[in-house]
């Protein structure tokens, strides 16, 4: 399958990347991607960039050569009541949300609390991504969180990084099995999201391939192959 879209990248603007916005965009150039998203933390993780500087993104270009670059953010889900951490105004600006749960910003809850911090999110209209939802340290109940994605047209990230060994977060190739198990109960799609902190991790998915392929998952409902699906993610 050949991978159109990365939209869950970070820079040196995050504070803990290490790679710039030229030089993730030469690197998605190289990868062929015909889609880049620049999807930096919101204010409230430690290190993150200001506000100032998701409202400031009039004055990025948005096209290099066949690459289109979409200006989004990782928003944190502040509380069980799936709050964000930048106002509507701001949320109204951004070309797509990625909403996710972040030790540094919402304290873990139970299954039941970290479910509905996740389902409220993703009913904000301008949330068209769940980040990660694979961490043991949330625990979520997927079958809920899938039907809940289906209803509100969201995408859940089948994240890359989390299959890191070396990943923060627990438990992540588990319960990814898991949340693609009810995807395609459900008949619903998923997006691969690299959360490249580096350029040389952009638009790279092998890991997450392999456990698409682990679990017989269908290629079909993976977002990131047709231009078509943008429409689903970015604001229009």
């Amino acid at each position: 399958m050949k991978v159109i879209m990365d939209l869950h990248t970070h820079t040196m603007a995050s504070g803990h990347g290490y790679s710039t916005l030229k030089e993730n965009i030469d690197a998605a150039r190289e990868a062929g991607l015909k889609y880049l998203g620049l999807s930096e933390h919101g204010p409230a993780m430690p290190g993150g960039p200001h506000v100032f500087f998701f409202s400031n993104y009039k004055v990025i270009p948005r096209q290099y050569g066949e690459l289109k670059l979409l200006c989004g953010i990782e928003a944190n889900i502040m509380d069980y009541e799936g709050s964000l951490d930048i106002d509507e105004a701001l949320q109204e600006k951004m070309d797509y949300i990625i909403a996710s749960m972040h030790v540094p910003c919402v304290k873990p809850g139970s299954r039941e609390e970290n479910t509905r911090a996740s389902v409220n999110a993703m009913k904000n209209p301008f949330v068209k991504i769940l980040g990660h939802p694979d961490d043991s340290r949330f625990p979520l109940d997927y079958d809920v969180l899938v039907q809940a994605a289906a209803e509100e047209g969201v995408a859940l990230e089948v994240n890359n990084s989390s299959l890191h060994p070396l990943s923060p977060r627990k438990g992540g190739r588990e319960n990814i099995a898991v949340m693609l198990e009810a995807c395609k109960k459900y008949d619903v799609p998923v997006l691969l999201g690299s959360d490249s902190h580096v350029c040389c991790d952009i638009g790279r998915f092998d890991a997450s391939f392999q456990m698409l392929d682990e679990v017989g998952f269908p290629y079909e409902l993976i977002l990131n192959g047709n231009s078509e699906n943008i429409r689903r993610i970015i604001r229009q």
